[in-house]
């Protein structure tokens, strides 16, 4: 017998009333889960990135950055919030009106922090488009439409 390649499909019915019956996060988590694209063509990509901006900039859905925000400290929650009233493209020197402004230390732990939720040693939460003028506050941040709409969905902002 020819090894074979068996493709294993899983198909989940849900009715109008089993969708309702989930709380808001876990809807919003499975919308975002079906419309969510794996990568962004760049026809896509905000004004001043480039595809390699993004490599490895991942989609965080409302469950992911509800447990996201259950160990990041009071600063690095109001940065984030930047993000969820600005962007999904934010000018680096709004973090400043949230306290932050060594944005290579912001970057740290948001980074470190978005590896331990997602599992993935290699996760950015972010692109960042100039790296030459980091400390200046020039620049933008940008994170993906996904996570834009689940912070949005955090900070009840929708």
């Amino acid at each position: 017998m020819a090894n074979s390649l068996v493709e294993t499909t899983m198909q989940i019915v849900l009715t109008k009333d089993d969708f309702t019956s989930f709380s808001p996060s876990t809807r919003a988590e499975i919308i975002a889960y079906l419309t969510s694209k794996p990568k962004a063509s760049p026809g896509q990509l905000p004004t001043g990135f480039s595809p390699d901006d993004f490599e490895n900039v991942v989609d965080l859905t409302p469950g992911q950055v509800e447990d996201f925000m259950a160990g990041c400290s009071e600063k690095t929650i109001a940065g984030l919030k930047v993000f969820a009233e600005h962007g999904p493209v934010i000018q680096a020197k709004l973090l400043n009106a949230a306290g932050i402004e060594k944005y290579g230390h912001f970057q740290g732990r948001i980074t470190q922090r978005t590896r331990t939720v997602t599992g993935d040693e290699d996760a950015f939460l972010f692109a960042w488009d100039d790296w030459s003028e980091v400390d200046e506050g020039e620049g933008q941040y940008a994170v993906t439409p996904v996570t834009f709409r689940s912070l949005r969905i955090y900070f009840e902002l929708d």
